[in-house]
């Protein structure tokens, strides 16, 4: 049985915690990079094997050994570092009964499983912190790239000045996996208006990533997605200028739904200068089309 002082430093530990996560992110972001990084080799040690292969979850999706693996390493630090914020990870959520909070960690620990089985590198790790629905803080990991993107969404210190001269051609960011009927629609729609495209194919959460490093100007998603598929690279899009927003109704992306863990159709924008702009042409489209 703990002792009287150690009862009290475990409740100081905890104050601690969430003073910090209330008012200051900053010293998490080199914790969750260094927990990022240390599973790439052994991710990469499984993607590399041949003999490595996919199971079929309940609801078809695939689920492999890399999944599992980074799942636990993930779940453990975070509930050894901060036990008092519920963890939600693709692995081991269920719908029945899930009653978020109001400050949660949710986690994919592999975005883009199909990417990984087919052997296209584009596959990520994904940890973020939500707060009253918002995701505050994120950390994405590419294992084949070497490549972690972090940031603090809201802090103005850390956003990249946003770019002013006008683009002549709209980059597009596309799904390669997913790729719908209703995207060609899109696509279709914008070169009826006149618009010069440029069409970016990826995968995983680095569609999102894509626009975070100005790579890219939107990616529109009219499929099916879950929150964990996309919080910590919407919290990275956000500490750098930009956002996601619902196509319905043109709000900012909300997370830890109680209904439901999937997202409505979205599109992420990089630059919200243009935010205006590109929701009334989405807009458009959706009124028209959907």
């Amino acid at each position: 049985t703990p002792s009287r002082s150690e009862r009290i430093a475990v409740v100081e530990l905890s104050f601690t915690i969430k003073k910090m996560l209330s008012k200051n992110l900053e010293p998490i972001i080199p914790q969750l990079e260094e927990l990022t990084r240390s599973l790439f080799p052994e991710i990469l040690k499984i993607y590399r094997n041949p003999r490595s292969s996919a199971q079929a979850k309940k609801d078809g999706s695939p689920v492999t050994a890399a999944d599992m693996y980074a799942h636990k390493v993930i779940v453990k630090f975070l509930k050894k570092h901060f036990p008092d914020i519920p963890v939600v990870s693709e692995e081991s959520f269920k719908q029945k009964n899930y009653k978020p909070a109001k400050e949660f960690w949710i986690i994919d620990p592999i975005d883009g499983t199909k990417e990984f089985v087919n052997k296209s590198d584009e596959f990520t790790t994904n940890i973020a912190l939500i707060q009253n629905g918002k995701p505050v803080l994120g950390v994405v990991g590419a294992p084949a790239f070497d490549q972690v993107w972090s940031g603090i969404a809201n802090q103005k210190s850390k956003k990249i000045k946003a770019d002013t001269k006008k683009r002549a051609t709209l980059r597009i960011v596309s799904s390669r996996s997913h790729r719908t009927v209703v995207d060609t629609a899109f696509l279709n729609f914008l070169d009826k208006k006149g618009k010069r495209l440029k069409i970016i194919s990826k995968g995983s959460s680095l569609k999102i990533c894509a626009l975070a490093d100005n790579k890219a100007d939107i990616y529109p998603r009219f499929g099916p997605t879950s929150e964990w598929d996309i919080a910590a690279a919407d919290a990275v899009l956000r500490s750098r200028g930009g956002g996601i927003f619902q196509i319905d109704s043109h709000k900012p992306l909300e997370y830890g739904k109680k209904d439901s863990i999937l997202n409505p159709m979205f599109i992420a924008i990089r630059n919200l200068n243009e935010k205006r702009t590109i929701l009334s042409l989405i807009g458009g489209f959706s009124k028209n089309l959907l």
